[in-house]
């Protein structure tokens, strides 16, 4: 069972998808708890908790990381401090949203935010799965704006992917 998908639709992205979606990634590589598909073209790099990944464009980057409560600090620590590192600036308070569905909890945080003085794309996906070793998910995307509609239903599909490892 897929924790953001399931049933009929889930077989239709499958079908839909295309062999280029095949490759799975399992979060994090040594002892996965969960498994992403990325696209083939995309360029992807495994990290201590889970991996990097980069659009063919390098217009969207984002981490899909696997880590305890006890971690976030430290997860949300190194983020803000690669966002500041890269110039971005955060411009404004977030707007946040959450939503529960099969027992799966999501908040999503989008902050208004520049990058060389231009407006950039930069989310936050929190996702409790339910997990009975408590482990969380963190999604934390930066993209260009034309990069982020460009490659919207391809994320699209890559969240809709998210579940346990295959």
């Amino acid at each position: 069972m897929r924790w953001l998908l399931s049933g009929p639709a889930l077989l239709l992205v499958a079908v839909l998808a295309g062999p280029a979606w095949a490759r799975q990634v399992n979060l994090p590589s040594g002892n996965p708890i969960a498994g992403v598909d990325i696209p083939g073209d995309w360029k992807t790099s495994a990290t201590r908790r889970g991996v990097e990944v980069r659009s063919p464009d390098e217009e969207v980057f984002f981490w899909i990381e696997v880590y305890l409560p006890a971690d976030q600090a430290a997860v949300s620590g190194e983020h803000e401090r690669y966002f500041a590192k890269q110039g971005v600036k955060v411009t404004g308070e977030p707007t946040i949203s959450r939503s529960e569905e099969g027992g799966v909890k999501v908040q999503a945080t989008a902050f208004p935010a520049t990058w060389k003085g231009d407006p950039t794309v930069l989310r936050y996906l929190a996702i409790n799965p339910g997990l009975p070793s408590g482990n969380l998910v963190l999604i934390s995307y930066w993209a260009s704006p034309d990069g982020d509609k460009a490659h919207d239903a391809a994320f699209g599909k890559i969240l809709r992917s998210l579940g346990p490892p295959k």
